[in-house]
């Protein structure tokens, strides 16, 4: 990749610049003086085309936030070379991923034309938590927005291939077991229960107050589930979130009754449905029991409750949930690139 590699300019936004950020899609999550804070505290960099702004496998130490100009998404795919994945302008985000995993970045970004972007740093993000929280978890959510607008593309392209495969079809037995089976509720005896404590020692929830761990133990509850058990259905529209404590749960896509397997989710791993972030989009991505599980549960009622009455532990639910579906996001393209390369080979 002969692009050019010279180190960004350091700017300033001017008027017409910061109106662009205060009017634009930002504005969809950010009030007008949180984006003044971030204008205000945080640097502005200039690109120049065909400079690379964010390169694939290096750490993101920020993101960048597009305030001009245009820039090509683009990922080395075994196969295929440098690929294109999609073309960002104002308002877009650069480095969401890689910022919210803390790893390194699965694609590069390349200037397509001059480019001017606000770079909100980690250690500034960071500081969010105790000068504006509520902006830290705006961000993280419009980060989460672009996310699931590009996993749904991932998705519809695995989704064609896998109408297109060879592979098995679910017997009509196997589909109406999954049907049946159903998961029951059910109330741990005490505070010394191993199943409590598996929540309550659960490194996901390090950063809770034990007050905050009281709460998410008073509105949510305990479920067994059989093998086979659907948790989250394809083209589920309501938002939950759930904490494998014993057994394992497997994501997958489902397409004409055929059955592409994700990942395998093991004790410990939370992990929720696109729902949470987006309600709008039809994905066909199910969350099935391989064996039989133990469960904590978080419904969308109790998401909700912590929405409204309880932000603090709404926006660490939040980062939790962010994390598991950049996971998510990372099975669909390994999924689809496995695809891709099936499809080639036959």
């Amino acid at each position: 990749m002969n692009k050019i590699q010279s180190k960004p300019t350091l700017c300033h936004l001017n008027q017409d610049q910061t109106k662009a950020l205060e009017t634009g899609r930002l504005a969809d999550y950010l009030k007008p003086e949180q984006i003044g804070m971030l204008v205000h505290q945080c640097k502005a960099f200039s690109f120049s085309k065909g400079q690379c702004i964010v390169r694939q496998g290096k750490p993101a130490e920020g993101v960048f936030i597009i305030v001009e100009g245009k820039v090509d998404i683009v990922a080395r795919i075994l196969g295929e070379g440098n690929t294109k994945i999609e073309t960002l302008e104002h308002s877009g985000i650069i480095g969401g991923i890689s910022f919210i995993e803390k790893g390194p970045s699965p694609t590069s970004a390349i200037a397509v034309t001059p480019v001017v972007c606000l770079f909100i740093s980690s250690g500034f993000f960071d500081f969010l938590n105790a000068i504006d929280p509520d902006a830290k978890y705006k961000i993280t959510k419009a980060i989460n927005k672009q996310l699931c607008r590009s996993m749904k593309r991932t998705h519809d392209r695995a989704v064609k291939f896998i109408t297109k495969s060879p592979m098995v079809s679910l017997s009509f037995i196997g589909r109406a077991l999954q049907s049946v089976t159903e998961p029951t509720a059910f109330s741990p005896k005490d505070e010394d229960d191993p199943d409590i404590k598996a929540v309550l020692l659960n490194p996901l929830f390090y950063n809770f107050t034990n007050e905050e761990k009281s709460e998410l133990l008073e509105h949510s509850y305990f479920i067994k589930a059989p093998k086979n058990c659907i948790l989250i259905h394809e083209g589920e529209k309501k938002s939950s979130c759930f904490v494998v404590l014993h057994g394992a749960v497997q994501s997958s896509i489902m397409q004409n009754n055929k059955l592409a397997k994700l990942s395998v989710i093991g004790p410990g791993s939370l992990f929720a449905g696109v729902a949470c972030i987006d309600k709008k989009s039809n994905f066909t991505i199910s969350f099935i029991t391989c064996e039989s599980s133990v469960l904590f549960k978080l419904s969308e009622e109790h998401l909700n409750y912590f929405k409204q009455d309880k932000p603090i532990i709404w926006y660490k639910l939040f980062n939790l949930i962010s994390q598991s579906l950049v996971a998510l996001g990372k099975s669909i393209n390994k999924l689809d690139v496995r695809l891709h390369i099936e499809t080639y080979n036959r």
